[in-house]
């Protein structure tokens, strides 16, 4: 019997992969010798209980029953591992789906009959204080209000977050780690053989990133709160990197500036696959581009810092006038690209004109020293399909009608003209527009402004 326990200890897996970190624990989970090193010790573990064959006596069949259990859960991580650190390693995982995640792994290990996942976060918008938000579960059918939002050091699941301790169900009962305090269950429906906190670890400063409590569990390990942090580790490990992936793309997809999309994330991800959603729905798609009329001269006559707050003031006023399915971009220095999906020609051209008006009558600093004597914008709009069949094909139709409108006088928003084949009165159009000054600042209105 010592023999086979020497071959593969639980114990050992789960104070191991805590303490190594996720990319150590993937290496070393994934890697081919990794793996096929954790079968083949699967495998001779097996053959060593088919060699045992009955033993008498009560502490024989105990001992089997438990090392039965060991293999399970072996067999159990074996398979749920390589999906989940997979992922995990994804570069577009969300935090979201962190939980999921999690729920997988503590389902592999314990098969147990509930799990619940809390993650901490602020009561309300812009609050100090945090509570606790149910975001995964499994084997409640429906979810009490008691369970839904629980707030720190309310019943068992906020005790754990605001003493950071897991806790099995005879730690509750013989009151040692409560200091004889009697902590009441959050409600009779949840059930607390293990429960605790995941923590992250910033500075030296714990700090809860949420709360899983697992309930009537098939499988029981030898060393059950060991193999509980090796979850909620694992856990709150994903969600401190999704977290910080998800910075890292809204920084490299965002304009530092305006806090608007930038030209490379606009393009490369999110404008395309809004126009492909539309073709694929038979929806239209339009493009509305614009920029400041005489930036040049705004930035000359009042220095660079008062430029940048009116583009600063620019990106707030275009994030209120969005709809919830637009996309904004800050296509380059003083030029934005506004995509409205679902959205007609006509219907885009009002509302561009509607934000052309709101613009004209914001009462921006330094606004009287303009030659028009305030902030004003000139625009173009492009539809799909008519005008273009990609988005790069509407924006340089879009920009064809922003650059007659310059032409016209400025502060105004003009469509895109199509051209009709065998129509002579086109003609002087296409050749004003074949005559587009060269770009002067990456915008493709040279020095017009």
């Amino acid at each position: 019997m010592e023999s086979i326990l020497a071959i593969l200890s639980i114990e050992s897996l789960a104070v191991i992969l805590p303490a190594v970190g996720l990319s150590l624990s993937i290496g070393f989970l994934l890697g081919r010798a990794g793996w096929r090193d954790l079968h083949d010790r699967h495998r001779h573990l097996e053959a060593q209980f088919e060699r045992v064959g009955p033993i008498p006596g009560e502490a024989h069949k105990r001992e089997i029953a438990r090392m039965r259990r060991e293999l399970d859960t072996v067999a159990n991580l074996a398979r749920a591992l390589p999906s989940i650190v997979r992922d995990l390693n994804r570069d577009d995982v969300e935090p979201d789906d962190v939980p999921r995640l999690i729920l997988q792994l503590a389902n592999a290990i314990f098969e147990p009959r509930q799990i619940l996942l809390y993650i901490a976060d602020s009561a309300t918008p812009g609050s100090r204080e945090r509570v606790l938000h149910l975001k995964e579960h499994k084997g409640l059918t429906e979810i009490p209000d008691a369970l839904r939002t629980v707030r720190m050091g309310e019943g068992k699941i906020g005790w754990v977050a605001k003493h950071q301790l897991d806790m099995l169900r005879d730690d509750w009962e013989t009151l040692r780690t409560t200091n004889r305090i009697h902590v009441t269950d959050n409600h009779p429906a949840l059930q607390t053989d293990v429960i605790g906190p995941l923590i992250h670890y910033a500075q030296q400063r714990p700090r809860v990133i949420g709360v899983l409590c697992i309930g009537d569990p098939r499988i029981r390990p030898s060393n059950e709160k060991l193999m509980f942090q090796m979850v909620t580790n694992f856990g709150s490990h994903g969600h401190v990197s999704t977290q910080n992936m998800k910075r890292q793309r809204t920084a490299a997809h965002h304009d530092g500036l305006t806090g608007l999309l930038n030209k490379r994330g606009f393009l490369e991800d999110v404008a395309a696959k809004s126009l492909v959603a539309c073709e694929q729905t038979a929806k239209p798609f339009s493009i509305f581009i614009f920029d400041i009329d005489h930036f040049k001269n705004f930035n000359d006559t009042n220095g660079h810092p008062a430029g940048d707050e009116l583009l600063r003031t620019m990106g707030r006023l275009i994030r209120a006038q969005l709809r919830p399915e637009d996309l904004a971009c800050r296509y380059g220095g003083e030029e934005f690209v506004i995509a409205m999906p679902n959205t007609d020609r006509r219907s885009a051209h009002a509302l561009a004109e509607k934000f052309r008006h709101t613009i004209e009558i914001e009462p921006f600093e330094h606004r009287e020293k303009q030659p028009s004597g305030m902030v004003s914008i000139s625009g173009g709009v492009a539809s799909f399909p008519k005008d273009g069949a990609s988005v790069t094909e509407l924006i340089q139709h879009a920009d064809q009608a922003l650059y007659r409108a310059k032409k016209g006088g400025r502060n105004m928003v003009t469509e895109y003209k199509g051209i009709d084949i065998g129509d002579p009165s086109a003609l002087p159009a296409v050749i004003e527009g074949l005559g587009d000054p060269s770009p002067g600042d990456g915008t493709g209105l040279g020095e017009i402004g």
